[in-house]
């Protein structure tokens, strides 16, 4: 059983579903998408969010029916311990990759905009040591910093789209269809690493103090934070479409608001929106290394301090002998895209059926209660007509 105190309420599950749908997909897939696929990258963006939101509702279903118990705690009681760990450790690999690839994003937008020749092994540090710090936490404290960090990351979401929004042309999106749907889908598992974010939710399942919008309100977040992007997709395209060959991955949301904004000094305001903005793809980086401490301590307990240590360690170690960002897309697009998007759709899956199982077993041992209760009343009955007799 997970104690109350280290539940989350459902107004931070709001917030870390909102989080966990936008800050990735907005950092490079837009770009990515744009640049292989032109103006269709709206449609394959599209095509992801849907499919993100089908996965995003098995999740919360499976929160909203489970027992108040873990992921851990039920996996084990539906395939067995030794199924269980083998399951934990394809989960830690899948999670760290992502970490991984999230600190590349990081490394570009820093090196782009802000510390164009400072080395990455050096303000990589506070990146790898905030990650680890918050894996050691509980997901109470994930989801009470993610509720006072929310308000800032939706003001600056809400800026940055205003100041996007007003100066770009979104007729010049137009028209789609260049490409084949063909080509469209095979880019659009290309990048599956680049989306499939809801899967983190498993830890959290038995965490929630549920209520009947539990469901409803994570839809809505997620739903939210999809148009967010799409909105994104749209400007991004609608402003690179006939150039999308110029865009420096990093530079996508500076290199918009400069062209919506027709001024390069105005511009500025919108680089310390998205610095702000950026405390949103931390603290998912957060989740992903608390992700990957859990499946870690799911196969060998331990205390929750030694795997956030050796995960960060190793993270920094590999990400400072990467020679280049750019190189890692390659590597998660060439040999983790087939891996990404299966574990995308078969957590989400797998939760809903422990949760189901579960919540199956716990009904029948109350049936089983119940029953053994019923035989014990009517046993001490006939005790009592045996004696009056």
């Amino acid at each position: 059983m997970i104690s109350t105190e280290k539940r989350i309420s459902t107004a931070q599950l709001f917030a870390l579903v909102f989080i966990l749908g936008m800050s990735l997909k907005m950092m490079m897939l837009p770009v990515l998408l744009l640049k292989s696929c032109g103006r269709d990258s709206v449609i394959a963006m599209f095509v992801i969010l849907v499919a993100e939101l089908v996965c995003l509702a098995g999740a919360t279903a499976a929160i909203a029916l489970s027992p108040q118990k873990s992921f851990g705690q039920l996996l084990k009681a539906t395939v067995g311990k030794i199924a269980a760990k083998i399951i934990f450790a394809l989960m830690a690999a899948m999670f760290f990759l992502k970490l991984l690839l999230l600190s590349g994003e990081v490394r570009i937008f820093f090196a782009e905009n802000l510390f164009t020749e400072f080395p990455w092994c050096v303000y990589s540090v506070p990146f790898f040591a905030l990650t680890t710090v918050i894996s050691i936490g509980t997901a109470r404290a994930i989801g009470r910093t993610a509720q006072f960090l929310f308000p800032l990351i939706l003001a600056a979401t809400v800026l940055m789209l205003f100041l996007i929004g007003r100066g770009v042309d979104f007729t010049e999106v137009l028209p789609f269809g260049e490409f084949a749907a063909r080509d469209v889908a095979a880019d659009s598992l290309r990048y599956a690493m680049w989306y499939g974010d809801y899967s983190a939710l498993v830890v959290f399942l038995g965490s929630v103090k549920r209520s009947r919008k539990t469901v409803a309100i994570s839809m809505i977040s997620g739903v939210t934070a999809s148009a967010v992007v799409l909105f994104f997709t749209l400007g991004l395209t609608a402003s690179f479409s006939n150039v999308c060959y110029i865009i420096h991955f990093g530079q996508n949301v500076t290199g918009m608001s400069h062209y919506a904004l027709g001024n390069i000094m105005q511009g500025r305001i919108d680089l310390i929106l998205f610095c702000v903005w950026m405390m949103s793809v931390f603290l998912k980086g957060g989740m992903f290394a608390y992700a990957a401490a859990y499946c870690i301590r799911a196969i060998a307990p331990m205390n929750r301090t030694l795997p956030a240590l050796i995960l960060g360690v190793t993270l920094f170690v590999i990400s400072c002998f990467i020679p280049s960002a750019t190189g890692l897309h390659t590597v998660m697009a060439d040999y983790v895209a087939i891996p990404a998007i299966a574990f995308q759709f078969a957590v989400p899956a797998l939760m809903l059926t422990v949760s189901l199982l579960g919540r199956r077993r716990e009904r029948k041992g109350e049936e089983c209660e119940r029953m053994g209760e019923d035989c014990e009343q009517i046993n001490e009955r006939e005790c009592a007509e045996d004696d009056d007799a």
